[in-house]
């Protein structure tokens, strides 16, 4: 059985290093894992739009060449399809882009609020650690003069 002062250090110690995570910042860890999430599909979306850009400029080349060969009314159509085409999902890459960029400011943000949570959690642990340790500290000095008065007053009486 160990001693009354190794169990009450051993106490310290658990409340002290014990991770204990508050409501508020495991909703803010699903919060930044679920933008995470949005970040990188939207991400994914762009590159896919920059790669059919490129597809698309490609073919824009090619069928301006085969316009330039064959100048006829059905070429000419087919430039104008692809350039229109182009056009959207330039407007379209545009777009994601402004949202990859404010999602990614969304992440950041929320990275910085989880990891002051945290400190702010272990700033409280090692608040009530020093607490509990002085409030102990202090209710042993009362309890050794509660005891050295006892102590007095049964030599005291013994004389």
């Amino acid at each position: 059985m160990t001693t009354d002062r190794t169990l009450m250090r051993d106490n310290l110690n658990i409340i002290s290093t014990r991770s204990i995570s508050t409501d508020e910042l495991n909703k803010q860890r699903l919060q930044l894992q679920s933008t995470e999430r949005k970040l990188k599909r939207t991400q994914q979306r762009v590159v896919k739009v920059r790669e059919k850009i490129a597809e698309l400029r490609q073919d824009l080349a090619e069928r301006r060449n085969l316009h330039k060969e064959q100048g006829t009314a059905q070429t000419k159509r087919a430039v104008a399809t692809v350039r229109k085409r182009l056009e959207v999902a330039v407007q379209q890459h545009q777009v994601l882009l402004s949202d990859y960029r404010e999602q990614k400011l969304m992440v950041r943000d929320q990275r910085d609020l989880c990891r002051s949570l945290e400190k702010k959690e272990e700033a409280r642990q090692k608040a009530v650690a020093r607490f509990l340790k002085q409030w102990e500290r202090e209710y042993d000095h009362e309890i050794r003069l509660k005891e050295k008065a006892i102590r007095k007053r049964e030599r005291l009486g013994k004389q």
